[in-house]
């Protein structure tokens, strides 16, 4: 809890009460490597900050595993569309290895709202930061070429080739492993 805590201080600058208040509502949980915490169908109430481990958020298709983002530590988490709208996931958050979370429900996301003005700094942060990954992604997807998006990956999650299984990570950029294999042996 506390990284958590000099997080909310020291990255989103908020104030002692307000990371007061935030912190009095989040639950730690541990899970385990393998678990799913959102299962397509199933709507996504909460907000999850990584203290430790490693997540990945994934849709199927036709039998086949796309990644569509990764959560590593002093990350947040969460089938993000689904707890905004409240409407069923269609992806899969999973751990890929043991990890401890923070949970904010959705419920104590809307009382923290509804009580106090600086907590819309605390859900802009995290709002900002989904939607700059996601356009970073997406671009890279149209325009670059798959070297530079693997070299976007690394920028983006610093270490992530330690955590993550080299078949994931070129779902993730959008590749055949054998083709991650050939970018890693150029560079």
């Amino acid at each position: 809890m506390e990284d958590f805590e000099k997080y909310l201080y020291d990255i989103v600058k908020l104030s002692d009460s307000s990371v007061r208040r935030i912190l009095s509502f989040v639950v730690c949980k541990e899970i385990k490597k393998k678990e799913f915490l959102i299962r397509p169908g199933k709507v996504g109430n909460f907000i999850a900050f990584v203290n430790s481990g490693v997540l990945r958020y994934f849709i199927g298709k036709d039998g086949s595993e796309y990644n569509i983002d990764f959560h590593l530590k002093f990350t947040f988490a969460s089938a993000y569309s689904s707890f905004l709208t409240g409407k069923p996931a269609i992806g899969f958050l999973q751990a890929l290895e043991d990890s401890q979370l923070l949970i904010l429900g959705k419920e104590s996301y809307n009382e923290l709202l509804a009580e106090n003005i600086e907590a819309y700094k605390f859900a802009k942060f995290i709002s900002d930061d989904y939607f700059l990954r996601k356009c970073k992604r997406q671009t890279s997807l149209l325009m670059d070429s798959a070297k530079d998006r693997y070299s976007l990956l690394l920028e983006t999650y610093p270490g992530i080739e330690q955590k993550v299984p080299q078949y994931q990570i070129a779902s993730y950029l959008g590749i055949k492993p054998e083709s991650l294999s050939r970018i890693k042996s150029l560079t």
